[in-house]
């Protein structure tokens, strides 16, 4: 079942014209696709039951995802024993998680507005479209708290941004028309705080020590991201033995994303693999500013040359 959604996801995906790659080989990972479209970036990850969810993969989802400014979402179709809903959007350790049908809404430009939370469904009200619409109507907070079957402090909750069940939603649209706000997935990441690496790696040191904002990951093909002069910069720092395989991956990442991608080794890399610097750990001696790594870059791909 994991493998057919996945492959389901996929699907949607390339039919709505996005650009993708999968990781499904890569081990440990904290999204299976990342996918572009014009300028929406998601970090996608499916999983068939999401309790099986991890609190340290999602963390990384949602720095990586503000980082990155992308979407992230969690996929699935059961938590524990029930299945999710159409339209409803769960969530799971700070992260949107909803069906595939509701993805496929999603990808259709139809954003939910019903979410679960302890206690049932609920929705987020446009406080202020609110309290507009009723005193055009010249309704009372009295009188709306009749109709709706609630108290007058509940009314003035909702004109101060308090969400509603979703049964009293239904009659708020009633009474009032369109006063339901659709769910911003970005909302979930928006107060996302995101450090630099403390690390003491040398590589790390070396790049802080230039200047470059510098935030490692670990369970992506990539070891960090990298700042630079509004550029952003995929970066593999760790020395394995097949460093051109997992550059490749980080330079098709690079591509989806519109990135940079660099690898820094401590051997000479004779190899050259598209969309990807390799930079020899000596030749960071030789630059003093982030202006001159960019250049570096620059000059490795044939930029400044084609400029």
């Amino acid at each position: 079942m994991q493998s057919l959604l996945l492959s389901n996801v996929i699907k949607l995906l390339r039919k709505e014209g996005y650009e993708l790659v999968e990781l499904v080989d890569t081990k440990p990972r904290c999204f299976d696709i990342v996918a572009k479209k014009n300028k929406t970036i998601l970090l996608l990850k499916v999983l068939y039951n999401v309790d099986s969810l991890k609190p340290e993969i999602a963390e990384e989802m949602r720095r990586l995802a503000k980082i990155l400014n992308a979407v992230a979402i969690v996929i699935g179709e059961k938590f524990k024993t029930d299945f999710l809903e159409r339209r409803v959007v769960y969530t799971r350790y700070n992260l949107p998680v909803v069906s595939l049908a509701t993805f496929y809404d999603y990808l259709r430009g139809e954003l939910p507005y019903i979410y679960s939370a302890p206690g049932g469904y609920y929705v987020k009200i446009d406080a202020e479209k609110m309290r507009k619409a009723r005193e055009a109507l010249r309704i009372s907070i009295g009188e709306a708290a009749k109709r709706l079957g609630v108290s007058k402090r509940t009314v003035i909750n909702y004109e101060e941004g308090s969400d509603a069940v979703l049964d009293v939603a239904i009659k708020l649209e009633e009474l009032f028309g369109n006063v339901i706000k659709r769910i911003d997935f970005t909302e979930f990441i928006k107060d996302e705080k995101i450090e630099e690496s403390r690390e003491e790696n040398e590589i790390v040191c070396k790049l802080r020590e230039i200047g470059i904002s510098i935030y490692t990951v670990r369970h992506t093909p990539f070891d960090a991201v990298s700042k630079v002069e509004n550029r952003e910069i995929l970066m593999g720092l760790k020395q394995i033995r097949e460093i051109e395989k997992r550059a490749i991956l980080i330079g098709k990442v690079s591509q989806v994303i519109s990135a940079d991608a660099a690898y820094i080794t401590e051997r000479e890399m004779k190899k050259k693999i598209e969309s990807v610097v390799f930079v020899h750990k000596e030749e960071l001696e030789s630059v003093s500013s982030p202006y001159d790594f960019i250049s570096l870059i620059d000059e490795k791909t044939g930029r400044c040359e084609n400029a």
